[in-house]
């Protein structure tokens, strides 16, 4: 496999968005390379260049997801309330975004129960989760700074946080319940215990 950085970044997006077209359309335990290449105008041999697998390929794929959502995620405000609130909204709602449907947030959770079986999944997933810990917990730890927040521990409550999130996300996509709009409105009593009077 080429590094990233090898990759031509003509190649590397169009592989990038024919992943994210082939998950939606066939989900994970379907997805083959070729099923990747006919949603790009690249032979499936293209993709086998750069990134010889399809495990590969998809590892590469979800450090893409990270790197968009570094450009997207954060709120532009210095209003940490206001900050928190935006981060809260783009985690819960943007399975309902165009660009990210639930079909293919129903694939990613697909490729989610394979890391405890992949550990190239795992250690991209888990540098995922922890850079949005981060920035969860800066976001906080920045509204005790200018006292919008009650002093607590930045960190335990930007993890209960992105537990109920997830949680959320796990059951919109597999039951029938609108379980993101839930959390939204139950989250609103719990950010008023941590804003400061």
């Amino acid at each position: 496999m080429h590094t990233d950085e090898s990759i031509p970044d003509v190649i590397k997006q169009k592989a990038m968005k024919a992943t994210h077209k082939a998950l939606c359309k066939h989900g994970y335990a379907d997805l083959t390379m070729k099923k990747i290449a006919d949603e790009s105008d690249r032979c499936k041999s293209t993709f086998h260049y750069h990134y010889d697998t399809k495990e590969n390929l998809l590892v590469n794929f979800i450090q893409y997801l990270l790197e968009g959502f570094e450009e997207r995620m954060i709120p532009e405000t210095d209003d940490p309330l206001k900050e928190l609130n935006g981060f809260i909204d783009r985690m819960l709602f943007g399975l309902s975004d165009e660009e990210t449907t639930e079909s293919f947030h129903t694939a990613l959770l697909e490729i989610r129960s394979q890391a405890p079986y992949n550990e190239k999944f795992r250690e991209q997933i888990t540098k995922n989760d922890e850079y949005i810990l981060q920035i969860t917990t800066n976001i906080i730890q920045e509204g005790i700074e200018k006292g919008t927040f009650k002093d607590t521990d930045p960190k335990n409550t930007a993890i209960v946080l992105l537990s109920a999130i997830d949680g959320a996300r796990a059951r919109q996509i597999s039951t029938d319940r609108r379980a993101t709009e839930e959390l939204r409105t139950a989250l609103d009593w719990i950010l008023d215990e941590l804003i400061v009077e």
